[in-house]
C-alpha cells in the first residue's frame, strides 16, 4: 500500500511537469527585433549616435520597450550628454500610443534634462505639467521648488510649497519661513531706511514657523538699525530660547544692545545663564578677545572660563592670548608658542557644520550649499567633541 502511494505521487508529479511543458511550448516566444540587436551593437562599438537613431525608430515597432529608452536617456543625462537625453525623451513623448503613465514619466525625465541643461523656463513648464497630471507630482514638486530657489523666485517658491503642503501630508512651514526671510532680506537691501516691508516679511516667516530663529535674527538686526535696542534685545533673546545654537551669530550685537540700554547687569545675567552651554566657547572667547584691558568684564569672563570643567581649543586660545605674566620667562615663551599653534589650528578649522549632510564651512549658510536643506548649518566649537 505504501509503495502504491509513492507510485501515484510520482505519476502525479510527472503528469504536472508534462502539462506545464506543453503549456510553455504552446506560448508564443517573444522575439528580439533584429534592429534592437543592431542598436546594441552600435553601443558596443561606441557609436551612440547611430544607436540612438535605431532605438528611436524601434519605439514605433514595440512600445513595451519604453523602459529601455527611459534608462538610456537617464544614462546619457548622468554622463553629461544632455542633448542626446533630450532627443530620446522628446521622441518618446511624441509617440501617440504612449500610455499616460509612461508619458508622465517621459515628461518628468525631459524636465530633468532641461534643468541640467540650464533651460529653466522649459523645465518649469514641464514640471508644472507633470504636477497637473498627478502621477509623479511627489517627485516633480521638490524639483520645481529647487528650480525656483535657483532662480531666487521666492514668491513662486512660497506658492508651490503651499500647494505641496495641501497635496500631501508633508509640512513645509519651516521651508516657507525661510522663503519669507529671503524676501525680508531683499526688502531690507532695497529699502534699508524704511525697513517696514522687511519687518513684515520676517513676521510672516514667524507666522508660518514660530520657532524660526532666522526671522528673529533679522528682526533684531532691523531693530538695531533703527536704534530700537529694547526690541533688539527681545528678538535676540528669542533666538537663544528658540535655537540657542545660533546665539554665537548675534552675541556681540546683543551685548551692544544691552550696553546702549545702559544695562550691564542684564547682560551679565544673560552671560551667566548661557556660560554652561556647549557653544559658550564661541561667545566667551569672542568676548574675551573683544574686551579692552581696562574693561571690568574681562576678569569675570576669565573666571567663567576657569570654572568650566572642560575648555575647547577656542577658549584655550582666547585665554592664552590674553594671559599677561608679570615677567618675561621661559613659561611665557612656551605659552606664546602654545597659543600660536592653537590659533593656527583654530583658524584652519571649520566654524560651521550641516547637521544633515556634514558639510563644513567658515560661515553661516541658512541653506546648506551641499544638501540644500534649510536651517541645518550651525556654529561648531573647534576642538570640542
Amino acid at each position: 500500500m505504501f509503495e502504491l502511494y509513492w507510485l501515484l505521487l510520482l505519476l502525479a508529479g510527472a503528469a504536472g511537469w508534462y502539462l506545464a511543458y506543453i503549456i510553455y511550448r504552446s506560448k508564443p516566444k517573444p522575439k528580439i527585433p533584429g534592429e534592437y540587436l543592431k542598436g546594441l551593437n552600435y553601443l558596443l562599438d561606441e557609436q551612440p549616435d547611430k544607436a540612438i537613431e535605431v532605438f528611436i525608430e524601434l519605439v514605433d515597432v514595440d512600445t513595451e520597450t519604453v523602459e529601455t529608452y527611459l534608462i538610456l536617456g537617464n544614462m546619457f543625462r548622468r554622463r553629461g550628454e544632455v542633448d542626446r537625453a533630450i532627443r530620446i525623451h522628446q521622441n518618446l513623448i511624441a509617440r501617440p500610443a504612449l500610455g499616460p503613465s509612461y508619458k508622465s514619466t517621459a515628461l518628468l525625465e525631459l524636465a530633468k534634462d532641461y534643468l541640467k541643461a540650464g533651460l529653466l523656463d522649459r523645465a518649469e513648464s514641464l514640471f508644472t505639467e507633470v504636477i497637473k497630471i498627478g502621477l509623479q507630482a511627489d517627485e516633480a514638486y521638490p524639483l520645481l521648488l529647487g528650480l525656483y530657489e535657483q532662480e531666487k523666485e521666492w514668491n513662486r517658491a512660497i506658492d508651490t510649497a503651499m500647494e505641496l503642503e495641501k497635496a500631501s501630508d508633508v509640512s513645509m512651514s519651516q521651508t516657507i519661513a525661510h522663503y519669507y526671510c529671503e524676501l525680508s532680506e531683499l526688502e531690507f537691501a532695497s529699502q534699508a531706511d524704511h525697513p517696514a516691508a522687511a519687518r513684515k516679511m520676517a513676521k510672516k516667516a514667524l507666522s508660518h514657523d514660530k520657532n524660526c530663529a532666522r526671522a528673529n535674527v533679522l528682526l533684531g538686526n532691523y531693530a538695531m538699525h533703527e536704534k530700537d535696542y529694547r526690541a533688539a534685545i527681545r528678538h535676540y533673546c528669542s533666538v537663544s530660547k528658540q535655537h540657542p545654537e545660533y546665539l554665537p551669530e548675534i552675541f556681540l550685537e546683543l551685548r551692544e544692545a544691552f550696553l546702549q540700554q545702559d544695562n550691564r547687569e542684564g547682560f551679565r545675567q544673560f552671560l551667566l545663564k548661557t556660560s554652561d552651554s556647549k557653544l559658550s566657547g564661541i561667545f566667551l572667547s569672542t568676548l574675551l578677545t573683544d574686551l579692552s584691558d581696562n574693561d571690568a568684564e574681562r576678569n569675570e569672563v576669565h573666571q567663567l572660563l576657569l570654572q568650566k570643567p572642560k575648555l575647547s581649543l577656542l577658549e584655550i586660545n582666547a585665554f592664552l592670548k590674553n594671559l599677561h605674566l608679570q615677567d618675561k620667562s621661559l613659561g611665557e615663551l612656551n605659552a606664546d608658542k602654545i597659543q600660536a599653534s592653537i590659533e593656527s589650528f583654530v583658524n584652519r578649522s571649520s566654524s560651521h557644520q550641516c547637521r544633515q549632510c556634514g558639510f563644513h564651512g567658515k560661515r553661516l549658510y541658512w541653506q546648506c550649499p551641499s544638501c540644500h536643506y534649510w536651517g541645518t548649518v550651525i556654529p561648531v566649537v573647534p576642538g570640542l567633541d
